[in-house]
This record gives C-alpha cells, structure tokens and sequence, in this order.
C-alpha cells in the first residue's frame, strides 16, 4: 500500500480543521450552560434544604422553586451533550495530530 500524498494530507487536515470549526467552537456554549444549570441547581437545592421557610410560601419563592426544578431537567440534558461535544473535540483532535 502506497503512503497518501502530500495533497491527500492537506485535504485531510483542512476538513478536519473546518469540521471543528463549524461544528465543535459554536457549540462551546454547551459548556457554560450546563455550568450556570449546575450553578443553579446546587444553589436552589442548599437554600431549599438548609435555610428553613417560615411563613407562606410568596411568588418569588415560587419562581426560584421552578427554576431549581426547571435546572434540574437541564442537567442531565446538557451533561450528555457536553460529554458528547467534549470526546468529539478529542477525537478530531487526535485525528489533526495524526
């Protein structure tokens, strides 16, 4: 078998470097996302766990109870694409440095 070209080398390199550029740096928003979901969830959860509600609930408590509920839907969401986007980078990555 015959080693690829010079030509064939470049070809590759680029689409590989433009595939990470459409596909990987765009969806690096992925990334803070799922810090600021994980931010919010662990910090609705402490404060509803540990500081003690006395009195009625009022609209704002409310409010933050549905955004901790809504950020806990998120994470496991976001956590399965982060993974995704994060080995996919390492993969096109390994394959530029071949």
């Amino acid at each position: 078998m015959q080693p690829p070209s010079d030509n064939w080398k470049k070809l590759r390199r680029a689409s590989l470097e433009r595939a990470r550029r459409n596909m990987i740096e765009p969806l690096e928003v992925v990334h803070l996302a799922l810090l600021g979901a994980s931010a919010l969830y662990l910090a609705g959860f402490l404060r509803l766990n540990l500081f003690v509600q006395n009195g009625e609930f009022s609209l704002a408590s409310g409010a933050c109870i549905l955004l901790v509920a809504a950020a806990g839907l998120l994470v496991p969401v976001l956590t399965g694409s982060a993974l995704t986007l994060h080995f996919t980078d390492r993969r096109l990555g390994k394959l530029l440095r071949e």
